[in-house]
């Protein structure tokens, strides 16, 4: 069973596009812009998972009853690659103004290859710095 946690945008998280398809830039939102997606994410998510509840305690299989959870719920999941995927997955998830090819992903994706790209430079330093060192594609 999904536990009702949800990742809600903090006010550090731009709001805005700016520009043309393709190229868009995000600026920050008002403060009423960020009570706004506050308010109605929440809401969204409570409705949600009070019908997610409901229809497990009516006996409906978890992967039936999970089809009306939003997008935004936490989920747990391993993942498996090896150094080369990693690269290539950092190269376009992750935005780096010294990187040779640039990358504009959405901001939720760069969030989880910030974490896996913590986590590689400490287990494999040697490996990181020439990721690094080659414009952050793999050598």
């Amino acid at each position: 069973m999904l536990e009702p946690v949800f990742y809600v945008p903090g006010r550090e998280r731009k709001l805005v596009q700016v520009g043309k398809p393709g190229a868009y830039d995000f600026v920050d939102g008002t403060p009423q812009q960020h009570d706004v997606v506050r308010g109605e994410t929440e809401t969204a998510c409570r409705a949600a998972y009070a019908a997610y509840r409901a229809m497990l305690d009516a006996g409906v299989a978890r992967e039936v009853a999970r089809i009306v959870l939003p997008l935004t719920i936490y989920s747990s999941a391993y993942v498996t690659m090896n150094a080369r995927a990693l690269m290539n997955f950092l190269s376009l998830r992750k935005h780096d103004d010294d990187a040779r090819f640039p990358s504009f992903p959405q901001r939720e994706i760069e969030m989880v290859a910030e974490r896996y790209e913590e986590e590689w430079a400490r287990l494999m330093p040697l490996t990181h710095a020439a990721f690094i060192a080659n414009g952050r594609v793999a050598p």
